[in-house]
């Protein structure tokens, strides 16, 4: 299999899970716009919508994930989604 084909099939991979181009792009070591573009050649686009990673903190706290557990593996610091939490607390329920 050819490297761009590889690199294509581990794109498509980490954009069905959730990831966005920005993610995926610092995973592979390529830029933001050969992912998008690897998306749109893949056709992976219409079956999925990446979740914001702001999103996938709420996700993983609500599934028992501490807050350092949530930003070692999204890769962010602890105070970040300690932050987010706060802020979702004091806005006012719908």
């Amino acid at each position: 299999m050819e490297l761009k084909e590889k690199t294509v099939e581990k794109v498509r991979a980490y954009y069905l899970r959730g990831l966005n181009g920005k993610e995926i792009g610092k995973l592979l070591d390529i830029s933001p716009r050969t992912v998008q573009r690897y998306i749109s050649e893949s056709g992976c686009r219409e079956i999925s919508e990446p979740k914001t990673i702001q999103q996938k903190a709420f996700e993983l706290s609500a599934n028992g994930f501490s807050y350092a557990e949530v930003a070692k593996k999204l890769r962010i610091s602890k105070t970040t989604v300690y932050l987010w939490h706060k802020k979702r607390k004091q806005q006012p329920t719908e």
